[in-house]
């Protein structure tokens, strides 16, 4: 009994002070095993392991008021080792004060390992936003997103990370596809939107003619003479093209599988000079949906070889609403009013500015030679965005009623101060309901726990 009324003691002495704590601890959950962690852990069998990510150091660690815990520092990372069922942690600092942290849920296990973000305040300190957004444009649009040790689902091309000032090792990849391993970093400034495009796995296709000759197309772009394969190819149904000079003389669609090395071998009866009628007539293939289209037709007996070899460009038109709006692409103003250029293949992002306001953005991918219109909204501060998320993937999300997709959803193009009621239904879970408002210009991100049918 007076060891319960000695330890209620502490913990009374030990919270006093977090009322004027300069420090907090968020984003706390379970390390999961992830590619990108550099951190090798030893779990040990008779305490837990918790890691506090921070910039700072000096901390002292209690463990219930009572044991005494001493860090391993490591690069932005502090390791703890507490023992088995620790409820709270005191932090005490010489600059940050003291602060007592409650273990969410029961307590802290054994044979487990924890992570959590340390932050910290200070009045002497100009102030600095700790968190930044990081919004992923993903192709193709069902793919995962790995970003530190947190693994996101994504079906509609777009994941969002609420992330700590800072560099972070990113991975994204989807089956059939190259994975993108690479390193994100997050500062204050704005919002980062990152777009990753992600290639397909190739196959081969390797042709032979009988003689030197004979020039070898592949989708409009020159692989060699006589003999020759290709580079990477998608899987997909691609052109097959055989020129003597500036005529053509053998054009047909070829199919290749996943991962295959196709061999094509052309005999002399296989070859016909085609008329210039026919020439201009010769249709285009495109392999997939993630390959960009090339101009396939052929203008006159007096195409160059350098047409062959042409970048994909195409001629844009971007309108503002009125002629003394800017227009920003990629960030950077380009004009006012109405924007004609040419783009080279890729990714742009597209918005417009006005007194200080800017329009919601737009996106781009440039992949083909036909000329784009893009318009874009007036400058405006009434608009903000939803970041909904659970702990079930593929909820049916409903605001207002309206269903808007499956978790995790980014609903868009909200009035900015309209109350929204959440709802997350799913079979064999307990709906959810959260209400929201939202905020003009921002994403507020919105995260619903929902418990099985048989849970208390």
């Amino acid at each position: 009994m007076l060891s319960r009324v000695i330890l209620i003691m502490t913990m009374l002495i030990t919270m006093l002070p977090a009322v004027a704590q300069d420090m907090s601890i968020v984003g706390f959950a379970k390390q999961k095993h992830s590619p990108l962690s550099s951190i090798k852990i030893k779990k040990d069998k008779k305490q837990a392991t918790l890691l506090l990510t921070t910039d700072k150091k000096g901390f002292k660690f209690k463990a219930d008021g009572q044991t005494d815990v001493v860090a391993e520092e490591g690069d932005g990372i502090l390791t703890l080792k507490v023992p088995h069922k620790t409820q709270f942690l005191t932090i005490t600092h010489p600059d940050y004060g003291q602060y007592t942290w409650r273990v969410p849920g029961k307590s802290l296990r054994k044979k487990k390992c924890y992570h959590a973000y340390l932050q910290t305040y200070s009045p002497n300190e100009e102030y600095k936003l700790q968190k930044q957004w990081v919004v992923f444009m993903v192709s193709p649009a069902k793919a995962i997103v790995h970003v530190d040790s947190t693994l996101t689902r994504i079906m509609d091309g777009k994941a969002q990370f609420h992330l700590p000032l800072g560099k972070h090792p990113y991975m994204v990849e989807a089956p059939f596809y190259q994975t993108v391993k690479d390193t994100l970093e997050v500062t204050e400034e704005q919002k980062l939107i990152l777009p990753v495009y992600l290639q397909p796995e190739y196959s081969y296709l390797a042709v032979k003619t009988p003689s030197t000759a004979w020039r070898i197309l592949i989708d409009n772009q020159q692989i060699g003479n006589g003999e020759a394969v290709s580079s990477h190819l998608s899987a997909g149904i691609h052109r097959l093209s055989v020129f003597k000079g500036n005529v053509c003389y053998y054009d047909a669609p070829v199919e290749v599988g996943e991962a295959e090395k196709k061999v094509v071998v052309l005999t002399a009866a296989d070859f016909q000079p085609r008329t210039w009628r026919e020439q201009r007539k010769l249709p285009s293939v495109v392999s997939s949906a993630n390959t960009p289209v090339l101009s396939s037709s052929i203008n006159s007996t007096q195409t160059t070889a350098a047409d062959d070899f042409a970048p994909i460009k195409a001629p844009v038109t971007i309108k503002a609403p009125d002629d003394d709006t800017e227009i920003l692409l990629n960030r950077e103003v380009v004009g006012r009013g109405t924007w004609n250029g040419i783009l080279d293949e890729g990714f742009y992002i597209i918005n417009t500015r006005k007194d200080s306001m800017e329009s919601a953005v737009k996106y781009l991918w440039v992949n083909d030679e036909f000329p784009k219109e893009i318009k874009i909204g007036a400058p405006q501060v009434d608009y903000g965005f939803l970041n909904i998320h659970s702990n079930v993937m593929g909820a049916n999300v409903f605001v207002n009623d309206s269903l808007m997709g499956f978790t995790p959803c980014i609903v868009e193009n909200q009035p900015a101060g309209k109350t929204c009621l959440i709802r997350l239904e799913k079979a064999e879970y307990k709906p959810v309901e959260q209400t929201v408002v939202v905020l003009g210009n921002d994403m507020v991100d919105v995260e619903l726990i929902m418990k099985r049918r048989h849970d208390d």
